[in-house]
């Protein structure tokens, strides 16, 4: 039984500057290419019958480092990116919340699923992209083959609540870190989470 290696992309300028993200295509920083570096390595042993990539230039950097030398080829799919936080995407949380304080507070009180920022996704949104793209990859393989994703917070945050089969109260319970690791084995009795947000590879300094 192989299983579902899913990858948070390396880290970008904007991750280091706590400036949001979400749909806007920023690449990675130079500590970024050697977090995936590093994961690379880690992954060298690991046969993947297929590579799948958020759209998203940091997405699809990271997993081109990591399959570098293989015949991995990338496919795509936008699916599998990160939540769009509309018109505060490119702005730090701390400029959100000076600007934005009835809007915060109002969005707050509805609850972490019902969230969204102006113009934005909320987590069903998200969640109903990314049960899209599940769905047409469990038809595309079988439990014998080790497959690999490369994604952003919040939509493998969504990945694990398909793959666990877990209710959608789960999205906001796993933290999701740059550069991390987490492994979903396939088991003759379901699915098991093997390993969480690892960075366990990223123990030497850049």
């Amino acid at each position: 039984m192989c299983a579902w290696y899913l990858v948070r992309h390396g880290e970008t300028g904007w991750n280091r500057s706590g400036r949001i993200q979400g749909h806007a295509d920023v690449p990675l920083n130079a500590h970024g290419r050697w977090q995936m570096t590093e994961l690379a390595g880690r992954l060298a042993g690991c046969n993947f019958s297929a590579v799948y990539a958020s759209d998203l230039s940091r997405a699809t950097e990271s997993a081109a480092t990591i399959v570098e030398g293989r015949e991995s080829s990338i496919e795509t799919d936008s699916d599998l990116r990160e939540f769009s936080y509309g018109e505060w995407e490119g702005l730090t949380v701390e400029k959100i919340e000076n600007r934005y304080p009835k809007v915060i507070a109002q969005r707050m009180g509805s609850g972490h699923n019902a969230f969204a920022a102006l113009g934005g996704e909320d987590s069903a949104q998200v969640l109903d992209r990314v049960r899209r793209f599940y769905a047409s990859a469990v038809q595309r393989h079988d439990d014998s083959e080790d497959i690999l994703i490369v994604a952003h917070g919040g939509s493998l945050r969504a990945l694990l609540v398909c793959l666990l089969g877990l209710t959608d109260d789960y999205f906001w319970r796993f933290r999701v870190d740059c550069a991390s690791l987490s492994v979903i084995g396939n088991q003759l009795n379901g699915r098991v989470l093997e390993l969480l947000n690892d960075t366990g590879h990223l123990t030497s300094v850049a």
